[in-house]
């Protein structure tokens, strides 16, 4: 059965079919060949839930040692192919699989903790009642600790995994926020030289913002304008696309806009002529992968020389930006009335 192939077996069978060889050559199946047959199939057939079951048993060895990270990461590798479908992700979960991964997050290996979050955001993504089980069962803790760990893989997959635990889930968002997102995201895009995290950082603040638009008083009182300042400042086009994005949300809020108009310091303003002359002055094939860019910094040109802002769901976006979440009805009210009142910038913007 080992010279054999899925090739051979294709051809063989072609070969039995009626009609497709000469009656008297075509030869009788034997028991011999029917056991051939069977094992050929079951050979290139994977037992899901076995594989799940054995890949969990094998992690869960407490062995630490350097000896076994490649080992892990590979299981990790293959379980991230398995629970990107969403039975399997929920079927993981029940056989125990998250205690299993919130232990890999604390591994003492690099490597093992950042496969782990990744197994995490791939189980989570778009998947409410497997977001659910995770939240409950102390995945948010774990991620935060792991979005102030020393390696920057692991940063950045911390933020993957708080990005696709909190999508479309009030309830996540909501703990997400109470344990300080918009201080923890701000430090992650600030701190940090890693483009990719800063991207991602100021992807999700956005995110929580939108969630709860009364947070932006918190965004700016925390230092969010002259975090954005410096993203679209900065080299990377990502980076200044995200801080875009974010600024373009936030300038929709009325007292966000009263403040950066009547403040003494116009860094930011001059940070934004520059990149939109910068645009500008583009050739039309660099233009057009900068396009959103260009579009996202006329709008906030435009609200800064407004009088006031407009609802939080005008603000146009990139076109790979997340559609609104929900969460935002319950606190309409209480928002509207604090968004009239004037913002004090934290320093210079």
């Amino acid at each position: 059965m080992a010279q054999q192939n899925w090739k051979g077996l294709f051809e063989w069978s072609i070969q039995q079919q009626e009609g497709s060889t000469d009656p008297a050559t075509r030869r009788h199946i034997t028991p011999e060949d029917r056991k051939w047959f069977m094992e050929a199939m079951q050979a290139q057939t994977t037992d899901i839930p076995k594989r799940l079951r054995d890949i969990k048993g094998a992690l869960d060895d407490r062995d630490d040692s350097d000896a076994q990270v490649g080992e892990k990461l590979k299981l990790l590798d293959d379980l991230v192919e398995i629970v990107e479908q969403i039975d399997y992700a929920k079927d993981l979960t029940h056989i125990g699989g998250l205690p299993t991964l919130l232990g890999l997050l604390g591994s003492s290996h690099a490597p093992v903790r950042a496969s782990a979050a990744e197994v995490v955001a791939t189980c989570v993504q778009n998947h409410p009642p497997v977001q659910q089980m995770f939240l409950e069962g102390g995945t948010l803790p774990r991620l935060l600790q792991l979005l102030q760990d020393p390696d920057p893989t692991c940063r950045r997959k911390a933020l993957l995994a708080l990005s696709c635990l909190t999508r479309h889930n009030d309830a996540a968002m909501d703990a997400f926020r109470a344990e300080g997102a918009i201080d923890l995201l701000l430090s992650a895009a600030r701190d940090s030289d890693d483009p990719r995290q800063q991207r991602k950082a100021l992807q999700l603040l956005r995110e929580v913002l939108r969630h709860r638009p009364g947070d932006v008083r918190d965004a700016v009182r925390a230092g969010a304008v002259p975090a954005i300042g410096d993203a679209i400042a900065g080299d990377d086009a990502g980076v200044r696309e995200a801080a875009l994005a974010l600024l373009a949300l936030m300038v929709q809020h009325p007292g966000v806009v009263q403040a950066l108009r009547t403040t003494q310091d116009d860094a930011l303003r001059k940070r934004l002529k520059a990149n939109e002359q910068r645009l500008q002055n583009l050739d039309i094939e660099d233009l057009d992968a900068e396009r959103d860019q260009l579009a996202l910094t006329e709008h906030i040109m435009q609200k800064l020389d407004e009088a006031g802002g407009a609802a939080p769901d005008q603000a146009p976006a990139a076109e790979n930006a997340v559609p609104d979440s929900g969460g935002q009805a319950a606190n309409a009210q209480n928002e509207a009335a604090a968004a009239e009142e004037p913002v004090r910038l934290l320093g210079a913007p």
